[in-house]
């Protein structure tokens, strides 16, 4: 999709919000014609540049009718989607700058063609979910009590689909909106990339909040309500056609989904070329630990030999009977993924027995990761005075990313990526956990809703890095591209940089999808460890990164084996088991906070909730030793130091909720938790393979 056709069309706000004008209505009395006829009609009052061949363009992808639809009136959305070129004014544009007009005399040329349109978008099914749209500079000082959108307003589903059309160097203003008669185009759209959400013209909404999360950032939080009077005559009778809304189980859901059949994201088996291997059920795990591990100057620790022949596909043996673990689809065409809480009635449960007070903990430290995260994200990017003015007390829906209460955001789906690798591979395999990294960003796989958002800028690049390197490895080694998210072959495997990011990259997300690892081997303290390291130095290469995630690794599978907190916050906490660390020193910055740096008096005293990785693993251990023995003090002081807010909090419930355990966290939030039954399922597997695991 090119940044010039989405921001002449997804930013095309252009009006003012106070102001009043009369319904739109006397269209509606048009009888219907045909799109060429309706047409006809407006360039009598305005030119519109080669609107002859868009119009041809428009009917020769609507030939046939289809969804109760005709094809004139599956031809009226499709030109409304066109872009010109820039020279040239596009055919929605026109249409909005009438609709917006005060001399409502002017829109009659366009009756026949909004009878048309209104037509077909009025028998397509409402949708009821949060949505965005943006627009240069900062026009939230418009945006007091409510306000009324005259045009169309075209919409998308996540603020991070919006953010990438913007220089984030100049103020920007984007409106979340929680609509309730949104219709979805995409199907009917010259583009239908864009996953496009209509608004109606006449669209009434109060204003609910405005805050600034970020620089040049300003964001208007809207709700759709009904206006105290028609604003919009309807094109016909609706009592005459079988209208309906879709509302998702979520209100940030993805688009409505088509038919219900899911689709895997694999190749079949007999396209698999001779150089990749499938993995059977025989293939384990059988890792020693190398000595050629990442040194003081940063050298790259290298995989350990051995790693999983895993093949990430739904037919393999391995793991035949967890359709759930690898990415699926509603649709054929792969745009409509199956989220996390979908998952949770066929999921199925290892045979075996799992110690109760192990997998209390492994739970516990899950599904805290994912309260931390649900808490935090409502107030995600607020600096800490507005915490102070407003702090967060419980679980709320809204906020900063429009998500229901309960729902997480990136921290929890790269865990919960990462614990699916765990499982899948029946070990430690670095590049199936890019993989399934890679699916949630590019179709959401693992989110909580549908797509990928609020990713660090630390990830995007590794990730991306990660697919450059793929193609490169694909093209060297004769490969399909399309199999290379399959590739199981153990030679090939140590052949593959793993090591995605860049020297000195230091974000917390390195330590916020932690805990999957030492949860899955924690009978093995020092393997636990560095595998802990590795997980994040894949995409953080700094030296901290990979000695934060060693230190807090090594402190989840002390909570594990039922280490007392004071325990766990022993200044000699490392040199007492140097043995977990191969004796390998930690980065100065991590040892000072092992030795206790955190132990001071709060934000006051410098505790800082930010992206930095040592800051964050400050602010979380802080909150630990803090909270009075409480998970619910600990993770809302963790969320109210401010900025990113959930990410700290989910670093902190990741060791709490390890050393607390599942039954002693707060039964109003995890009552509420979005995808519950899924987290405590895949917590069941994450133990049972652990305990499978063999050195």
């Amino acid at each position: 999709m090119s940044q010039t056709r989405v921001t002449t069309r997804f930013l095309d706000v252009g009006e003012d919000p106070n102001k009043t004008l009369p319904p739109l209505e006397g269209y509606a009395k048009k009888d219907l014609v045909s799109i060429e006829e309706a047409i006809k009609l407006i360039t009598l009052d305005v030119p519109i540049h080669n609107i002859d061949s868009m119009v041809w363009t428009a009917k020769r992808s609507a030939r046939e009718p289809r969804d109760g639809l005709t094809s004139d009136e599956l031809a009226s959305i499709y030109l409304y989607t066109l872009e010109w070129p820039e020279e040239y004014d596009s055919f929605y544009k026109l249409l909005n700058k009438k609709l917006r007009s005060k001399q409502r005399k002017h829109l009659k040329p366009w009756f026949s063609y909004l009878k048309l349109f209104l037509t077909g978008l009025y028998k397509l099914p409402s949708i009821r979910k949060n949505i965005w749209r943006g627009i240069p500079g900062n026009v939230s000082h418009l945006y007091e009590n409510d306000c009324i959108w005259w045009g169309f307003s075209s919409c998308t589903g996540t603020m991070a689909t919006m953010e990438q059309f913007f220089d984030r160097s100049s103020e920007r203003t984007l409106f979340l909106i929680e609509c309730i008669n949104g219709k979805n185009i995409k199907s009917y759209s010259a583009h239908d990339d864009e996953n496009e959400i209509l608004l109606m013209p006449g669209t009434y909404f109060t204003v609910i909040d405005k805050y600034s999360p970020a620089d040049n950032l300003y964001i208007v939080h809207l709700r759709e309500e009904s206006p105290p009077h028609q604003l919009l005559e309807p094109p016909f009778d609706l009592t005459s056609v079988n209208t309906k809304t879709v509302v998702p189980k979520s209100q940030a859901a993805s688009e409505p989904r088509g038919d219900n059949c899911s689709f895997v994201l694999t190749s079949t088996i007999s396209t698999q070329p001779k150089s990749i291997q499938l993995a059977d059920n025989t293939a384990t795990d059988k890792v020693a630990i190398s000595n050629k591990s990442k040194s003081i100057k940063g050298e790259k620790n290298p995989v350990p030999h051995g790693s999983p022949s895993c093949a990430v596909i739904q037919t393999s043996p391995s793991h035949a009977d967890k359709t759930w673990i690898d990415i699926q689809f509603h649709d054929k065409e792969k745009t409509i993924v199956k989220k996390p809480d979908e998952f949770e009635n066929e999921m199925n449960e290892p045979d075996a027995l799992i110690n109760e007070e192990i997998l209390n903990r492994i739970q516990g430290s899950m599904v805290g990761l994912a309260l931390g995260d649900a808490l935090g994200a409502y107030v995600e990017f607020r600096p800490r005075q507005y915490l102070v003015d407003h702090p967060v007390t419980d679980l709320e829906s809204g906020g900063t990313w429009g998500l229901t209460k309960g729902q997480f955001t990136d921290d929890t789906s790269m865990a919960l990526c990462l614990a699916n690798s765990l499982v899948a591979c029946h070990g430690f395999n670095p590049y199936d956990q890019l993989v399934r990294y890679k699916w949630w960003h590019q179709f959401g796989y693992m989110s909580s809703i549908g797509s990928c958002f609020d990713i660090g800028a630390g990830t995007r690049k590794s990730l991306r890095e990660f697919e450059h390197r793929q193609k490169t490895f694909a093209k060297e080694f004769s490969i399909p591209l399309t199999d290379m998210d399959q590739l199981s072959d153990g030679a090939l495997l140590e052949k593959f940089d793993i090591y995605c990011s860049e020297d000195g990259v230091a974000g917390n997300g390195a330590l916020t999808r932690l805990a999957p690892v030492p949860l899955f081997f924690h009978r093995f303290p020092a393997i636990a460890v560095e595998y802990s390291g590795i997980s994040g130095q894949i995409t953080y290469g700094d030296r901290k990164a990979y000695d934060a995630c060693r230190y807090y690794g090594a402190l989840i599978v002390a909570a594990l084996h039922g280490y007392t907190k004071e325990q766990l916050l022993d200044h000699e906490f490392y040199s007492k088991h140097a043995e977990w660390f191969r004796n390998i020193p930690l980065h100065p910055g991590i040892q000072s906070i092992a030795e206790g740096s955190y132990k001071i008096d709060g934000y006051n005293a410098g505790i800082r909730g930010k992206g930095y990785i040592v800051s964050a693993l400050e602010a979380a251990l802080w909150a630990f030793w803090s909270d009075d023995n409480s998970f619910e003090k600990g993770a809302l002081a963790a969320v109210n130091l401010g900025d990113d807010t959930d990410t700290t909090a989910a670093i902190y419930g990741q060791l709490a909720g390890a050393y607390y355990g599942y039954q002693e966290l707060p039964k109003r939030w995890h009552q509420h938790l979005y995808a519950r039954k899924f987290m405590e399922k895949l917590s069941k597997w994450l133990g049972y393979e652990g305990e499978c695991w063999q050195k």
